[in-house]
């Protein structure tokens, strides 16, 4: 897990242990994946009910850990397919899942 990551500050602003918060981003982490690629699978698809249900899904997970970086990409993401609005959904799933390797590095 990224080094830049400061598991202690977001376990103080959850108010949570740091075990709990290290084993919540690692369940975090895991599950990301599928939705990462369910997410990708829908964008070149052009299936906006799975961008949107997979996005909704980051979204959550990653503002429940206070990652807002990917909350918010993963929100605009969300929004956009729910509207079924043309984006770069391409563009914006790169950026997603940019931010999610660089936790994992």
């Amino acid at each position: 897990m990224n080094n830049m990551l400061d598991l202690q500050k977001i376990a103080d602003e959850l108010d949570f242990d740091l075990e709990d918060v290290e084993m919540l981003m690692e369940v975090f982490l895991k599950s990301v994946d599928e939705n990462l690629k369910t997410v990708q699978d829908g964008v070149e698809s052009s299936d906006f009910d799975a961008i949107f249900e997979s996005a909704h899904a980051i979204k959550g997970s990653a503002s429940n850990l206070t990652l807002m970086n990917i909350s918010d990409i993963a929100k605009d993401i969300e929004h956009n397919a729910r509207e079924k609005v043309s984006i770069n959904y391409e563009e914006k799933f790169l950026e997603l899942k940019k931010l999610i390797e660089e936790i994992k590095s």
